[in-house]
């Protein structure tokens, strides 16, 4: 067999954030570039999703941030946010091996016995473009799509494209260069790059016609360090249709540190894929984070190249095809399985490396055909969902399933393990778990094959604990306290509610009354949760927190021996020289007051103030004594 080799350059990556004082020193990492901002508008009944996104130009002189606030003001606007421009992910690099030795590792060969792809699997390629006329792809592309031209069947001849669609489904078996993983897939090669970069729109247009033209799997071996919500929209809407999607995790794992997660890698309902190079290790430039589900052969990658030729190159982007094409291979095998099934699959089968179970570095583990095609996939069992008062969880095991385990765990924890051996029904004692907490229960064999899991949240059936309340006044309408965090309070009065707001993630809560009440009137305090449980009411007492009204007196002379005067009804009035009291004596219930007192020289002021009974005290009364 000839082997054409060429030598590749050097090509930038995605890069890090750096703060502007290091970026003169770090001129080759800077922030992402944008083209542009993407303006989402809100649907109607008579406008069809794909015209509900545009791509919108910065005028000369205005910012992208200033545009983008500009237009979220407008009512006929859901969001609006940068239209980011995307980088590939390989790191080129010279020729080291002359055999693509991540066919040993991936066990394609065994995996071929069963299926080398189905010319039904369409795998959209979303880059640069490929080589159409290349020998080894040739007969292998249907629905092409220039998203940046806006053309079909007419696409640059990209190198990380070709490369990538060599990886996928080079030709076997013809004499001529290397072999794909699923050699006889078709693919839906589809443009989004302009040089360096693909922007956001492109990118969201490239998915939609992924759908329309019923591609199974997309392969992305772009990404940025920015989210996009309308980018995510779209990634969504192709997993809700059934198609699996692989992205590449980025190649920023040299920098030492967690570095920012890469998307559209990163988002729910992707695959990302990490790198590994000959040995089964994780190459430097490899990104490590939690949401790496799986890795892949991807450092010195021999594969198609433009103009016939071949050559290496390294990075996620190159590891990204290698779990797209062995998807296409056990969809191809078994084409009833869902989306799903194939996911779990992939990780079922991979070989585990690193840190036992699931890690940072390599998710799942490294790919592997073989054993993907070997294993099948169980009928999953039927689970009782559970509160957060249970202590056992029950089910029902699949009618063709006898001897094995049934498995039921936590992402944290496993929570028990049963074996099954003709039993059709199980029944396992757990601890409480709290509620919203996702437990997960599948079927295992005795040669390792799994059904998918069957997974619930945790219902929450515990009701609030009894809020606590702070004294409430009668010269306020606030009622503040502690409850559950995020549970709603409200308050009333008898049956009528006078306020309600909720509790925040410190449990804090401040309502607002309608209006004042009465000192003496009894409130009712409930925390009702997200779940709808109610807690115990709190009862409080509103308190007398009104001073009374400064008193009237009457006239004092030298010769007044009684005071005399209305104040608060059945107040204590007081009357002070000097700040010495000197008298005092109970308002009648009708507020009149006679407070006996010394003879006063006139002159002499008297200070009259009224103490009600929730020892609130007026302001002072001035009275002079008069002659």
């Amino acid at each position: 067999m000839y082997k054409f080799i060429q030598a590749v350059l050097p090509v930038a990556l995605l890069f890090m954030f750096l703060p502007h004082n290091q970026q003169e020193a770090a001129a080759a990492e800077v922030a992402p570039k944008a083209d542009g901002v993407i303006v989402k508008y809100k649907e109607t009944d008579d406008e069809p999703i794909n015209e509900l996104i545009e791509k919108v130009e910065v005028p000369k002189g205005q910012t992208t941030d200033k545009l983008i606030e500009k237009l979220e003001k407008r009512k006929n606007v859901e969001y609006a946010e940068p239209n980011y421009l995307f980088k590939k992910m390989e790191i080129p690099n010279d020729p080291a091996y002359l055999d693509q030795w991540h066919h040993k590792h991936l066990g394609t060969e065994a995996a071929w016995v069963k299926s080398m792809g189905s010319k039904e699997m369409i795998v959209a390629i979303i880059d640069d473009g490929i080589d159409r006329k290349h020998p080894d792809l040739t007969g292998k592309i249907v629905n092409a799509y220039d998203t940046v031209r806006n053309r079909k069947n007419i696409l640059p001849e990209g190198q990380h494209g070709t490369h990538i669609a060599g990886i996928i489904a080079g030709s076997a078996n013809n004499n001529i260069g290397g072999a794909g993983v699923a050699p006889n897939v078709k693919l839906m090669p589809i443009n989004v790059f302009e040089g360096d970069y693909a922007d956001t729109a492109d990118i969201i247009k490239a998915i939609h016609y992924a759908i329309e033209k019923k591609a199974k799997i997309i392969n992305m071996s772009l990404g940025v360090n920015m989210y996009s919500e309308a980018l995510n929209k779209a990634v969504q809407e192709a997993a809700k249709k059934g198609i699996l999607i692989a992205a590449a995790a980025g190649n920023e794992g040299d920098m030492g540190k967690k570095v920012q997660r890469v998307y559209p890698a990163a988002y729910s309902n992707v695959i990302s894929v990490a790198a590994t190079d000959e040995k089964d290790k994780r190459p430097y430039y490899s990104n490590y984070d939690s949401t790496v589900d799986i890795a892949a052969p991807g450092d010195e990658i021999l594969s198609t190249l433009p103009h016939g030729k071949y050559g290496w190159m390294s990075g996620t982007s190159m590891a990204t095809p290698m779990v797209a094409g062995v998807a296409a291979l056990i969809w191809s095998n078994e084409p009833k399985l869902n989306k799903t099934e194939v996911e779990y699959r992939l990780y079922d089968s991979a070989k585990d490396l690193g840190t036992k179970g699931k890690d940072i570095y390599y998710g799942n583990g490294r790919v592997n055909a073989k054993k993907a095609l070997e294993m099948k996939t169980l009928t999953r069992p039927s689970v009782k969902k559970i509160s957060d008062k249970d202590i056992k969880i029950t089910g029902s095991i699949p009618a063709d399933f006898h001897t094995g385990t049934v498995s039921i765990y936590t992402d944290k924890k496993q929570l028990a393990t049963l074996k099954i051996n003709g039993e059709k029904v199980f029944t396992a004692p757990i601890a409480k778990q709290t509620a919203g907490t996702v437990i997960s229960t599948r079927v295992t064999d005795p040669s390792g094959n799994k059904s998918v899991p069957v997974s619930f949240k945790v219902e929450d059936k515990t009701a609030p604990i009894k809020p606590s309340v702070n004294t409430v006044g009668d010269n306020t309408v606030k009622v503040t306290g502690k409850a559950e965090a995020g549970s709603s309070v409200t308050v009333k009065n008898r049956s009528t509610a006078l306020g309600k707001a909720n509790a925040n993630n410190g449990g804090t809560f401040t309502v607002t009354l309608s209006k004042k009440q009465k000192a003496g009137t009894v409130l009712t305090i409930a925390a009702t949760d997200k779940a709808g449980n109610t807690s115990p009411v709190k009862t409080m007492t509103v308190a007398d927190k009104t001073a009374p009204g400064k008193p009237t007196v009457d006239k004092v002379t030298t010769k007044t021996t009684i005071v005399t005067g209305k104040a608060e009804a059945n107040s204590t009035v007081s009357i002070k020289v000097s700040g010495k009291v000197i008298g005092s004596a109970t308002a009648t219930n009708k507020g009149t007051f006679s407070v006996r007192i010394p003879k006063q020289k006139a002159g002499k002021n008297l200070y009259v103030s009224a103490k009600d009974k929730a020892r609130n005290v007026s302001e002072a009364r001035k009275v002079t004594v008069k002659k």
